[in-house]
């Protein structure tokens, strides 16, 4: 039995999809429920078998109950922790908004957490198991704009690698997968549909793939372990450069120029002169 979290979103239909052809149980999770059954029946037309349970991440009693019923079905051999929301804002925007980082740590940090604990208690006194938390490459290069993603991303993240020695020593291994830029509805406000350089739904579910039948405790593009190394050696100067460049990496990567989802710095220094 593998639980997957944020079943319904790109990668992880493409993932369900692809365990379901290896003949998976799946415990299917997501907040729409027609999209939830509608997904388990491809799952099983597919060659696997599914179980739905519709839950927003950001309740954690909700939360707590979806665990207690898929531990009465037995203790999973897998649970991969795949939702998440993202919101873009630049600093004058997130003045006055506090309940954007507090939405954002339901579904990508306390929700996650609610889960992974109660399920990971019965996998390490059964001695097995694996535990796969997709987060994100802004974890390790923090980018203006993505300040509440990031952040959310980073205590998932920091939080498993805490839990992993023990874990470990129980039999349940843990991998973090820091997902670069995938061409997913999430992505496309910002970057737009088909974004140059992006990984289709199908790539980044074969990330997510290896980490599950791996043994290894993390999974990140090289560029982004570079990216990290530079960042922490060299904070300030980062920091700039990224501030600088938000906007034309953005722009770089989205394939319709007509629609810039950023101001040119030029614009902005005008705004503020004026």
């Amino acid at each position: 039995m593998i639980v997957l979290t944020g079943a319904t979103g790109g990668i992880g239909t493409a993932l369900a999809l692809a365990l379901a052809r290896r003949g998976e149980h799946l415990v299917l999770s997501a907040r729409d429920e027609a999209r939830l059954q509608a997904l388990a029946a491809r799952v099983r037309e597919a060659g696997g078998t599914a179980t739905v349970h519709a839950c927003d991440l950001r309740d954690q009693e909700a939360v707590s109950r979806m665990a207690a019923a898929i531990l009465e079905d037995g203790v999973p051999g897998a649970v991969i922790a795949l939702a998440g929301h993202s919101i873009h804002r630049g600093l004058r925007e997130t003045f006055g908004r506090p309940h954007d980082l507090v939405r954002l740590a339901g579904t990508n940090l306390l929700g996650p957490a609610t889960l992974i604990l109660a399920l990971l208690e019965p996998m390490c006194a059964r001695g097995s198991g694996r535990v796969v938390a997709v987060t994100s490459a802004a974890t390790r290069i923090p980018t203006p704009g993505w300040a509440a993603y990031a952040a959310t991303k980073s205590g998932l993240d920091t939080w498993l690698r805490a839990l992993r020695p023990e874990a470990s020593a129980r039999g349940v291994g843990i991998c973090v997968v820091e997902m670069p830029l995938v061409a997913t509805a999430m992505a496309a406000p910002t970057y737009g549909s088909d974004p140059r350089a992006a990984l289709s739904p199908e790539q980044a579910a074969a990330m997510v793939l290896r980490a599950l039948d791996g043994d290894r405790s993390l999974i990140s593009p090289w560029w982004v372990r570079i990216g990290a190394v530079v960042s922490q050696a060299a904070p300030a100067r980062s920091a700039h450069l990224a501030g600088r460049g938000q906007g034309w990496v953005a722009r770089l990567l989205r394939r319709d120029r007509s629609a810039r989802p950023f101001r040119s710095l030029r614009h902005r220094a005008a705004e503020r002169r004026s």
